[in-house]
């Protein structure tokens, strides 16, 4: 990073605007800055670490303390940098946090910080990359890729700060590296294993309080037992064993207890089978009863089922005369249907005999009035021969209408253009006043624009804080289910382990059973030697196979691969938690330099008041663009009316002409009417008036005509109906005869009928009659009936068969004796089920507590090696060094092989410097403390012994070291720029030329330095300086070249 131009607006001593060209410098590397003390040197770096990075070189300068006391009240401050980087150029704008004095009223006004970055291509063109502080410090990061605390450490070498970081004890040293190095990966490391150590240690504990527990809750069946249990302390070993020998005890009383239990459910067993026979045999004996019953009550039933068996023999009788039935029904309906239209014929013979005689009196009538229709064909024929006249008279008139017209609308054209000139002078009058009530809405809508930008800006951050808020509480619910899931597999693995214990220990008592079958007596052991063997092992037939065993350990296997990535996941959720507290914390710290007060509880709300405001925003833009937009249209509304006015004035001059002429022609054709009138009687002179007097003479000879022929029709067709009417009356009273003919044979035919089949009269007949329904009812019922009384009949029978002999049990003492034996054996079953709860609580207890034996076992040897490591990390080592402290050192040692090359040549050769080793005195920490090493006295000392001359060789040595490395473990990032400001006035001519020879050496590899210094002889040496004057009304700068005159900038 190599600066351009930097410009400072009322920025620390800087009153006004003053602007820093480097390029004035040219091809020179080196450069000096000179001025009194307190006159603006350092606000330089200030300048262009506030433009980058929001913040000033020193930690005790912010952003917000950097306004200039000699600015005025109406300048605002801001800083600009142009600065190139890897071929690409650049420029940032800064403006810190600050207040205003309002332009109205009295008070001050905040302005929240701003922030833009832009990119410059070759042409000179700029384009926005970031527009605001959070954009621009990610942009910048990305860019740059070092944070504030690199960027200082590389570019500035401030004063006096790198000699007390020379001088400093291993404590503050730590803290310096660590922002440099970002090592608090390995302190989470650290904190890591002492959450695991006490996670052990509490894990031992509460398996201790569990036993503990367990062996308080033992209920003493011996007293021996008993004894045990009130001795203090305990003796754990000899409570288990007495507890095994009283669970064989209890064992062998239940064993017996339930031999008695079962004699006893044998003769309750005999008694229930005995108790399920008698009743068996009662109901038996009921249910005879019952059946004799129900079949003499069915027998009872017998006369109504023979009377629905004589109904379905009527029915069936009756169904047969059925088809002549109604054959008789419809000759009679066919009968009454006839005669009904005879009369009906009768009756309309008569009415057309009563019209013939209208008829033809009508007829009469008609053809006496011929004289009337003569007289109306003569109108007729004079009205006809005035059409012609008529005619021609009406086509003029048509013509004269047309001109009247014609004249009316010249005229109504006229009068319109002309009010529509001057409606169309008003408006354009009107127009030009509204226009220029719309000057102002320009400046509104960049005002709102720039108001938008703000609100929007403030909006990201709020929800940025939303979001990151939401993760850091997602991520806190997942370490809490990652830490319990790591409890869990810890639990899991521990009981994996205890049975893979238990397995290969079954797997050795067996094989030790095996051995102990070839022993014999007098022969020795192949295992321990011994002749005598009192206790051989027993061999077991359930003991686990090799492959059970091998299965059981790869289960171990499992489990602890599980565990390593449970640990990891939780690591990582923890490292990832980190950095997003770290990310809210920039937030935060934006927000204050935004001047955005954050409600944390009530973050929402604020979010809904900022896109409030923000829609306020959107909608006096929109307003401002409404205007804007109506101004336009305005605009071209007032030019459209110029030119149509104009158009408008032209036309009305055309209008009026062409008015004259056609009043000329309307009164010509005027004359030739009023000669035409004189030749037509007057109530015809009108078309329409001659029109009705036709049309109603024409209707009157065609109305006369109608009248003759409509009578004469009806006369005829009045003499046809009648003949058709006489016709039809004849031919439907031969029908009637027939019928009546037919019906009486039918009638006859049908009494014969229920002769034949015993009906004494038609009522017999019409009551047997049943529909297909009731004749399937009857003999369902029938049917029935007679199932039912065989069915009750059959069971009867098989009931009074089986019952032959036997009599009726005493079912009552059988229950009172059963009774006694169920009293018994409740008692015998409650007494077992104790014995059976207290040998299963015992052997729960054992089983429980053999198992925390062995788990505890797990975790104590767990926490041996989780604790050493976090004794080791933690510094409970011999050196006292932390496991960060030690990755620092490591880069101390980098530093420190960069920083002896230099101090090497600026001090001949006679001084290196290195870390101390040795352990600190008492509990202090260290590991990160230098040492001088003097080759003219072959040892070593503290750095704090060195003069002010040689302090200042071994803090600039170091801060050269360190800015090198420092850039090259962000990654190796170009910057071609540092600052320097030191002590170089506590230095020896020789030393002196060594110190400006080591900085030759950095402006060899290209960098640009700045040094701050008031020493004549640094100026005499390097041509160029840039000279800060300070004056009562603020400071400013110029660069002096060597060969040219004093450039002001």
């Amino acid at each position: 990073m190599r600066p351009v131009k930097l410009i400072m607006q009322a920025f620390g001593p800087y009153a006004g605007r003053e602007e820093i060209d480097f390029r004035k410098l040219e091809n020179r590397t080196m450069f000096v800055i000179s001025g009194r003390t307190g006159s603006g040197k350092t606000t330089i770096f200030d300048g262009i670490s506030f433009a980058i990075y929001g913040r000033a070189s020193g930690e005790e300068r912010t952003g917000t303390d950097l306004r200039s006391q000699f600015a005025k009240d109406s300048m605002l401050t801001e800083v600009h940098l142009e600065f190139s980087l890897k071929n690409r150029h650049y420029q940032i704008y800064r403006a810190p946090q600050q207040e205003k004095k309002k332009e109205r009223g009295e008070g001050v006004r905040t302005i929240t910080a701003k922030a833009e970055l832009y990119e410059i291509n070759d042409q000179g063109e700029k384009k926005l990359i970031a527009a605001n502080v959070r954009d621009v410090d990610e942009k910048i990061k990305e860019i740059i890729q070092l944070d504030a605390n690199q960027f200082r450490q590389i570019l500035m070498i401030p004063q006096g700060e790198f000699r007390k970081l020379l001088i400093s004890d291993s404590k503050e040293k730590e803290k310096v590296l660590q922002r440099l190095f970002h090592t608090q990966f390995y302190k989470l490391i650290e904190d890591k294993l002492k959450q695991q150590a006490d996670e052990l240690a509490k894990k031992v504990e509460n398996g201790q309080k569990e036993r503990t527990q367990l062996l308080d809750s033992i209920e003493p069946s011996t007293a021996e037992m008993t004894e045990l249990l009130n001795q203090e302390p305990r003796n754990e070993i000899a409570i288990l064993s007495q507890l095994k020998t009283d669970i064989d005890v209890l064992t062998e009383k239940l064993t017996g207890m339930t031999e008695t239990i079962e004699q006893q459910q044998n003769v309750r067993d005999e008694l229930t089978r005995n108790i399920h026979q008698a009743k068996h045999i009662i109901q038996q004996i009921a249910r005879k009863e019952e059946l004799e019953v129900e079949k003499r009550e069915l027998e009872a039933k017998k006369p109504v089922i023979n009377q629905k068996i004589e109904k379905i023999e009527w029915a069936e009788k009756a169904e047969k005369l059925g088809h002549q039935e109604d054959l008789c029904r419809q000759l009679k309906k066919h009968l009454d249907d006839d005669e009904k239209r005879a009369e009906e014929a009768q009756a309309a013979t008569a009415d057309y005999q009563v019209t013939l005689e209208k008829a033809a009196q009508q007829w009469e009538e008609e053809q006496a009035r011929e004289a009337e229709r003569k007289t109306a064909a003569e109108e007729l024929n004079k009205l006809l021969a005035l059409k012609e006249s008529i005619y021609s008279l009406d086509e003029k008139k048509a013509e004269l209408n047309r001109l009247e017209i014609q004249v009316k609308t010249y005229e109504k054209k006229r009068e319109s253009l002309a009010a529509q000139s001057m409606t169309m002078e008003t408006r354009i009058g009107k127009l030009e006043e509204e226009l220029a009530s719309l000057d102002h809405w320009q400046q509104a809508l960049y005002d709102e624009e720039k108001k938008k930008y703000q609100v929007e800006a403030q909006m990201k951050l709020i929800e940025k804080i939303a979001k990151i808020t939401e993760r850091i509480t997602h991520l806190e619910e997942l370490e809490k289910r990652n830490k319990q899931l790591n409890e869990e597999k810890e639990q899991k693995l521990q009981a994996a382990r205890f049975h893979v214990e238990q397995l290969e220990g079954d797997w050795q008592k067996q094989q030790a059973g095996i051995l102990a079958q070839s022993l014999v007596a007098g022969k020795p052991c192949v295992v321990c030697g011994s002749s005598h063997h009192p206790h051989p092992a027993k061999a077991h037939g359930d003991a686990p196979e090799k492959e059970e065993i091998e299965a059981a350990k790869q289960i171990v296997a499992q489990v602890e691969k599980e565990l390593h990535e449970a640990a990891g996941e939780l690591a990582r959720t923890q490292i990832h938690l980190q950095k997003e507290r770290e990310v809210l914390e920039e937030l935060m710290q934006e927000t204050i330099e935004a001047a955005l007060k954050v409600d944390w509880e009530h973050i929402a709300d604020q979010k809904g008041q900022l896109a409030a405001d923000q829609a306020a925003i959107e909608r006096s833009i929109h307003q401002a663009n409404e205007k804007l937009l109506q101004k336009k249209e305005w605009t071209e509304e007032r030019n459209r009316l110029n030119g149509q006015w104009k158009e408008l004035r032209a036309e009305l001059m055309s209008c009026q002409q062409e008015e004259l002429k056609a009043r000329e022609v309307y009164a010509a054709k005027q004359s030739q009417v009023e000669d035409l009138l004189k030749t037509i009687p007057l109530p015809l002179q009108q078309m329409a008036a001659y029109e009705r007097a036709v049309k109603q003479a024409e209707e009157k000879n065609e109305f006369l005509a109608k009248l003759l022929e409509q009578a004469l029709k009806r006369k005829q067709a009045a003499e046809t109906a009648l003949a058709a009417a006489k016709a039809g009356l004849k031919e439907i009273e031969s029908t009637i005869a027939q019928q009546k003919e037919r019906l009486n044979t039918e009638r006859i035919r049908f009494k014969q009928l229920m002769e034949e089949h015993q009906f004494h009269d038609f009522k017999h007949y019409s009551a047997s009659k049943r529909t297909s329904a009731e004749l399937k009812q009857l003999q369902q019922d029938i049917h029935s009936f007679n199932e039912h009384f065989r069915s009750v009949s059959d069971l009867l029978q098989e009931f009074t068969e089986s019952l032959i002999g036997i009599e009726k049990p005493d079912l009552s003492a059988l229950m009172a004796k059963k009774a006694e034996v169920d009293e018994l054996l409740a008692k015998q079953d409650k007494e077992r089920l104790a014995l059976n709860h207290l040998i299963s609580s015992c052997k729960r207890i054992e089983e429980r507590v053999e198992i925390i034996n062995k788990h505890l076992r797990g975790l104590e040897q767990d926490y041996s090696l989780i604790g050493h490591l976090y004794d080791i990390t933690h510094g409970k080592n011999v050196h006292k060094l932390t496991f960060e402290r030690y990755v620092l050192a490591s880069f101390l040692d980098d530093i420190l092989v960069v920083a002896n090359e230099r101090l090497v040549k600026m001090t001949s050769g006679r001084y290196t410097m290195h870390r101390k080793t040795d352990r600190a005195k008492g509990n202090a920490q260290s590991g990160l403390e230098l040492l001088i090493f003097d080759q003219y006295t072959g040892q070593e000392r503290h750095v704090k012994t060195l003069s002010g001359g040689e302090s200042f060789k071994a803090a600039l040595a170091l801060a050269l070291g360190l800015a090198e490395i420092v850039q090259q473990y962000a990654g190796g990032v170009s910057l071609e720029t540092m600052f320097i400001d030191e002590g170089f006035g506590t230095l020896d001519p020789e030393s002196l030329d060594q110190a400006i020879e080591a900085l030759m050496e950095i402006q060899d590899s290209g960098r640009l330095v700045g040094v701050i210094s008031h020493v004549p002889e640094l100026k005499e040496r390097i041509d160029a300086r840039l000279e800060v004057m300070s004056t009562q009304s603020g400071s400013y700068t110029h660069f002096q070249l060597s060969l040219s005159s004093p450039q002001m900038v």
